[in-house]
C-alpha cells in the first residue's frame, strides 16, 4: 500500500475541534502540557498512541463496555493463533515460538482502537486518515484492508481475479457485513476463528434459501458451503520462514504462492453455521521450519491440525464457473482435495481435510445446456514452458524477458534478452502534451530494432505476472509482428517446469525490426467519445474495483473516475496470480456474462495504457478480432474532457 503524503499523516483537520473527541482537548488522551510555547517542553511526557499504551483511559472512559470487550476481541488479540500454534509446538520450546510469533506475527496481526477509527494500522504506513477525525465506521481501504491486503483486499477489489459482487455491484464495504458487534466480540476461549458466536454468515442476508426459486440451493444446502460454488479462485501461500537481517531488522518470507481452488471435507462441525460436508479450503503458510531461525524442531507435533485450513474467500460472485454447469465440478476431481495434492510431511495433518475418491460426486448426465464456442481461440498466442523448451534450438526464435533489468539480472531464460517496456523509450513522458501515448511509430520501430528484436521472428515474452508482458505483446502487435506468444505462467512456470535459468546476459544485435503500423490496434479519446453509446462497441476498464468506481485514484491521474459506460473487468480476472491463466472457455464464459463478445469490438482502458495493453493479447489469443487499446488512458480522457 501506498503511504499517504507527509502533510496528510500529520496534520490535523481543523473541523476536528468541532467534533465531540476535539472538544475534549489533545492533553486528556495524549498527555503533555498545552499551555507552554515550547515544543519540546509541551511534547514532554506526551503519548502519541494512547490507544495502544492505554485503551482504558484513553477509550474506555467513555466507551467501557466497548473496550472491555474489543480489547478481548480476534480482532486484537488474534487468540486463536497461538492456540492453534501451540498444538503444533513442541511444549518445551514454546517461549522461544511465542518469541517468534509476537516479533512476525502479533506485530501487524492485532490493532488498536485508533488503528480502526482514527488512523491507518501502525504496520501499514500509518497516518490519519481524515485529519485525526474519529470514525465510527472504519475506511474499507485505508484502515481494514491496510492491513488484510494480502489475500482478503485483493480479492475483494479485484487485485486477484473479478473482485466481489458485493463491492463491484452491492458498493458494499467491510462493515457492511463485519459489523460493530462482531469486531467487538470478546473472543476468549476460542479453539478457531469460526467459532465466534458473532460472525456473520452469508445466510443472515440471504435468508429462506433452501425454500427459494433456485433449484440449486435446494440441493446443496446442508451439503456445501456456500464459498464452494460463489467464490472464485484464490491464493495458497507455501513455506513462511521468518527471521532477521543483517540490520536486525525482523522479517518473514513466504516463498511460493499459487492462485487456485480446492474443496474439502468439513473437519469442524463444531463452528457455528458449519453443518455441511463440503468446503473450501487455502493451504496456511506454516511448514515444518517456519520458526527454525529460532529453534529447531519448533512445530515437532505438526500433524496435530490441517494446514489445508477452511476458508471464505472473499471474491463472491452470484455466477461462477463452478455453477456455469454441474459437471464443472461434479467428476472434476482435481477440484478437490487429494493426497497427490499433499506434500509428504502434509499427508498426515491433512486426512481429516482429504476426499477420497469415493466421496467426489459423480458427473451428472442431465444437465442445463451449457456451450462455449472456443473454435476461434489462437492457441499458439498462449505456449507453456515445455513447449519453449522444445522451441530452444530454433535459430528465429527470440525470447524477451519484460521484466525490469535488475529482475532479468538475477536469473533468465537462457538466451532471452532484456527488455522491459517500462524502461524503454517506447511513450511519452508523463509531463508531456500527450502523456504516456505512445510515441510515433518511427521511433518505437527503431528501438525496437536497436533490440535486436525482428517483426518476423518467432517471439516468446515472458515476466512474473503478465502484465509487463502482455502490455509488451499488445506494442509488438501494433509494430506489426505477428508471429507473437505469452509464456503460461512467466518465468515462475519455468522454474516449476523443472527449467534452469541463466544470469549470463544477452547482448542482442541491433538491426532493423522492418514492421509495419497496425493502428486498428490503437483508440484515442475521439475513439471512445463517439462510441460511449454504441452497443457494438464495449469499452472495458481493466483497472482495480476502487479505481473504476472512482473511491481512490491513480498517482498520476487529477482526479477520480471512469469513463461514461465502460464495464469493469479488472485485468487479474485475465491473468491468474504469478501469470497462470485459466483455460480458454472459462475465460470466454466469464466475459460473456460480462456483455465483452468476440462479434463486438473491445476498447481497452485502465490509468495509464499500461494494464489496457496487458489486456489486449489475451482477447486476442480468445479470438477477439477487433480490439484496441485506449492510448494514455484516464489520464489522457482527463485531458479531453
Amino acid at each position: 500500500m501506498a503511504p499517504l503524503e507527509p502533510q496528510i499523516k500529520v496534520l490535523v483537520a481543523q473541523q476536528f475541534l468541532t467534533t465531540a473527541h476535539g472538544e475534549i482537548g489533545c492533553a486528556e488522551c495524549h498527555g503533555g502540557d498545552p499551555g507552554l510555547e515550547n515544543k519540546t517542553e509541551a511534547h514532554a511526557g506526551m503519548d502519541p498512541t494512547p490507544a495502544i499504551t492505554n485503551p482504558g483511559k484513553a477509550c474506555g472512559e467513555c466507551h467501557e463496555e466497548i473496550v472491555a470487550s474489543a480489547s478481548k476481541s480476534l480482532h486484537a488479540t488474534l487468540s486463536t493463533f497461538p492456540t492453534v500454534l501451540m498444538s503444533r509446538a513442541d511444549p518445551s520450546k514454546w517461549p522461544q515460538i511465542d518469541e517468534a510469533r509476537s516479533k512476525h506475527c502479533a506485530a501487524c496481526h492485532t490493532n488498536s482502537c485508533g488503528a480502526c477509527h482514527v488512523s491507518r494500522p501502525k504496520a501499514s504506513a500509518k497516518g490519519f486518515v481524515k485529519g485525526h477525525i474519529f470514525q465510527k465506521h472504519s475506511d474499507s481501504v485505508n484502515q481494514c484492508t491496510a492491513c488484510h491486503g494480502s489475500r482478503v483486499g485483493s480479492e475483494f477489489y479485484g487485485m486477484r481475479g473479478l473482485g466481489d459482487v458485493h463491492a463491484r455491484k452491492g458498493n458494499m464495504d467491510c462493515i457492511s457485513c463485519h459489523d460493530a458487534e462482531e469486531m467487538h466480540a470478546d473472543g476468549s476461549g476460542l479453539s478457531g476463528r469460526y467459532h465466534l458466536d458473532e460472525k456473520i454468515r452469508c445466510e443472515e442476508c440471504h435468508k429462506d434459501l433452501e425454500y427459494g426459486s433456485v433449484r440449486d440451493h435446494t440441493i446443496h444446502i446442508g451439503k456445501v458451503q456456500c464459498q464452494v460454488c460463489h467464490s472464485q479462485t484464490y491464493v495458497n501461500c507455501y513455506s513462511c520462514h521468518t527471521g532477521r537481517d543483517e540490520a536486525g531488522l525482523y522479517y518473514f518470507q513466504n516463498k511460493r504462492e499459487v492462485e487456485g481452488m480446492k474443496i474439502g471435507l468439513n473437519y469442524d462441525r463444531n463452528a457455528p453455521g458449519a453443518n455441511y460436508d463440503f468446503m473450501l479450503v487455502r493451504h496456511i503458510p506454516v511448514d515444518l521450519e517456519l520458526f527454525d531461525f529460532y529453534v529447531k524442531g519448533a512445530l515437532a507435533n505438526f500433524s496435530r491440525v490441517p494446514n489445508w485450513k477452511r476458508t471464505s474467500p472473499h471474491n463472491i460472485q452470484r455466477k461462477t464457473w463452478q455453477n456455469a454447469n454441474c459437471n464443472n465440478c461434479h467428476g472434476s476431481a482435481d477440484l478437490f482435495l487429494q493426497e497427490k495434492d499433499l506434500l509428504e510431511y502434509e499427508k498426515k495433518a491433512n486426512r481429516p481435510v482429504v476426499v477420497p475418491g469415493s466421496r467426489i460426486p459423480a458427473k451428472v448426465e442431465k444437465t442445463a445446456a451449457f456451450s462455449v464456442d472456443t473454435s476461434r481461440v489462437n492457441n499458439a498466442m498462449v505456449v507453456t514452458p515445455e513447449k519453449v523448451h522444445e522451441l530452444l534450438p530454433e535459430r528465429s526464435l527470440q525470447i524477451i524477458d519484460a521484466r525490469s533489468a535488475q529482475e532479468y539480472g538475477k536469473g533468465h531464460i537462457e538466451g532471452a534478452i532484456s527488455f522491459s517496456p517500462l524502461e524503454m523509450n517506447l511513450r511519452h513522458d508523463q509531463d508531456d502534451d500527450q502523456p504516456l501515448q505512445l510515441l510515433p511509430f518511427a521511433n518505437i520501430e527503431e528501438t525496437l530494432g536497436e533490440a535486436g528484436i525482428k517483426s518476423d521472428s518467432r517471439i516468446v515474452v515472458y515476466d512474473k505476472d503478465g502484465r509487463l508482458a502482455g502490455f509488451l505483446l499488445w506494442i509488438l502487435q501494433y509494430a506489426g509482428a505477428d508471429n507473437v506468444s505469452y509464456l503460461k505462467g512467466g518465468i515462475e512456470g519455468w522454474h516449476e517446469a523443472g527449467y534452469h535459468t541463466s544470469n549470463k546476459e544477452t547482448k542482442p544485435t541491433a538491426g532493423s525490426f522492418n514492421g509495419k503500423e497496425r493502428e486498428e490496434f490503437v483508440a484515442d479519446n475521439g475513439f471512445a467519445i463517439e462510441n460511449l453509446d454504441n452497443p457494438k462497441v464495449v469499452i472495458v476498464d481493466v483497472r482495480i474495483i476502487t479505481q473504476a468506481k472512482g473511491i481512490i485514484k491513480h498517482g498520476a491521474a487529477e482526479r477520480a473516475g471512469h469513463i461514461p459506460g465502460s464495464v469493469n473487468l479488472p485485468l487479474s480476472a485475465l491473468y491468474m496470480d504469478n501469470g497462470e491463466l485459466k483455460k480458454p472457455d472459462e475465460l470466454l464464459w466469464m466475459l460473456k456474462n460480462y456483455g465483452i463478445t468476440p462479434d463486438k469490438t473491445i476498447v481497452t482502458t485502465c490509468n495509464t495504457g499500461q494494464l489496457a495493453g496487458a489486456a489486449f493479447p489475451i482477447l486476442r489469443y480468445l479470438g477477439f478480432e477487433k480490439v484496441k487499446v485506449h492510448d494514455g488512458s484516464w489520464i489522457n480522457w482527463e485531458l479531453g474532457e
